[in-house]
């Protein structure tokens, strides 16, 4: 029964932590709506990175213990971890990909953002979208749900689809049908980031799997547009 309790317990923190990082989110759109998007690059890009610092604080002051733990703790063979499973989460999110985009046509809509932002934005963009987003998100669809689940597919299954669901939650505002196909290869590749935390027990291992995608993705963008 305690053991049950705790779960439920640590479930409910994971829930509160992602409920956490949008409302954080939506008051800094708020407050700094006036910055984030202004003419003046060097003021909106400040802003924009400023965002994310705030998210990294919250979410990290929740999760500090192991953020410590798992940095004192990280041996070297997890990079061969992370690279794993990002190669393998990439080619099944490229296939699922293709066949999305034949049906759907076009590419998500948070793609389609992330893009302007960094053709508009490419400093902040790079930051954000490199460094400090994987780090939010890993903390809170990963590391807040770890000790919720005893198998770690069921983990891995629950988590990803929660990061999927994340990157199409335009669907709110476009009820745009097709977009909710895009879930299936995000959660693709959150189902292989989660393995790679699972498999070593360190939040810095799916991080690197999630930097060296988002990185991948970003230079792409900028060089090969």
């Amino acid at each position: 029964m305690e053991l049950l309790e705790n779960k439920i317990l640590e479930i409910l923190k994971g829930i509160g932590t992602i409920a956490l990082y949008f409302i954080v989110s939506l008051i800094c759109s708020y407050l700094f709506q006036n910055y984030t998007f202004s003419d003046n690059i060097v003021i909106a890009t400040l802003f924009q990175i400023l965002t994310y610092v705030i998210l990294l604080l919250v979410i990290g002051a929740i999760y500090h213990k192991r953020l410590i733990r798992d940095f004192k703790n990280f041996k070297k063979e997890y990079v061969g971890v992370a690279l794993k499973n990002w190669i393998i989460g990439l080619g099944a999110m490229f296939i699922a990909n293709i066949i999305i985009s034949n049906i759907a046509g076009g590419i998500a809509s948070n793609e389609e953002a992330n893009r302007t932002l960094l053709g508009n934005y490419p400093i902040s963009s790079f930051i954000s979208m490199v460094f400090l987003g994987p780090l939010i998100e890993e903390l809170t669809f990963r590391a807040s749900f770890k000790s919720a689940f005893s198998k770690w597919y069921t983990f891995a299954i629950v988590t990803a689809l929660l990061f999927g669901s994340a990157h199409i939650s335009s669907f709110i505002s476009t009820k745009d049908f097709f977009e909710l196909l895009y879930l299936i290869p995000y959660s693709t590749l959150g189902f292989f980031f989660a393995k790679a935390f699972y498999e070593t027990d360190n939040i810095y291992t799916s991080y690197l799997a999630h930097m060296f995608h988002n990185g991948m993705c970003v230079i792409l963008l900028l060089f090969i547009g």
